[in-house]
């Protein structure tokens, strides 16, 4: 006797779809809001106080003034790409903010590797850097997927890749709150180091948790194991 496995999907639950949606947009608003916030703070901090931008033109203050406006399209584009009327209705403004924050993203990871690299501050080096190579990786991946037509990929890679552009708002949302969270280290050094490292960290485990381990987890209802050789 064979058995029939059906799946209901998102079109037969409209009314789930909709408070989906509805959440992704409060959300992505949320972010974006939070990015502008944190991004005023940002150049405030760098770019509008004496001596925090660097020595010379060639030295710290381009690639500084770049890194801002390499990231200003990432930043506020990123969250358009996520919307499922955006994709569907004009995918060709999709594609052209795709290829908008490529540019932009890859540009602005090499450039905090390079920033971070040098930094003034010797405990957020590598931090700084892991977070530049590993933001242009998951970027590239992203494009590369989307060119091979691998749609899950280039999903699963573009929520990572946005995840690390937003270290600008994970950095300082822990920064305004790190008495609540960091109350364990005392050192203000100490601390600073704790937070450059949590502010990737721990999103991108989060985002991880999500898209790669939790899928692996779940019970899948149409899937029957075969038993192994030999067993009963």
């Amino acid at each position: 006797m064979r058995y029939r496995v059906t799946h209901r999907s998102a079109a037969a639950r409209p009314g789930l779809t909709q408070v989906r949606n509805l959440f992704l947009y409060i959300w992505l608003a949320a972010l974006a809001a939070l990015s502008a916030y944190y991004l005023y703070r940002a150049i405030d901090y760098r770019f509008l106080h004496a001596d925090r931008l660097g020595p010379s033109l060639f030295n710290k203050q381009l690639w500084y003034f770049s890194h801002m406006l390499l990231a200003l399209p990432v930043v506020f584009g990123a969250p358009l790409q996520f919307l499922p009327a955006l994709r569907q209705s004009v995918p060709r403004v999709h594609r052209w903010i795709g290829r908008t924050y490529v540019v932009g993203a890859s540009g602005a990871a090499i450039l905090a590797i390079y920033l971070g690299a040098t930094s003034e501050f010797e405990e957020s080096r590598l931090s700084i850097v892991i977070t530049g190579v590993l933001w242009l990786f998951f970027t590239l991946a992203a494009w590369r997927s989307a060119v091979t037509r691998n749609y899950v990929a280039h999903r699963a890679f573009m929520l990572r890749s946005y995840t690390l552009a937003l270290v600008l708002v994970w950095l300082r949302v822990m920064y305004d709150f790190q008495d609540y969270l960091f109350f364990y280290v005392q050192g203000e050094q100490a601390r600073d180091g704790t937070r450059e490292w949590a502010s990737w960290v721990i999103p991108l485990l989060v985002v991880e948790f999500w898209i790669s381990w939790l899928p692996q987890v779940r019970p899948n209802k149409s899937f029957k194991p075969r038993p192994l050789r030999g067993s009963a």
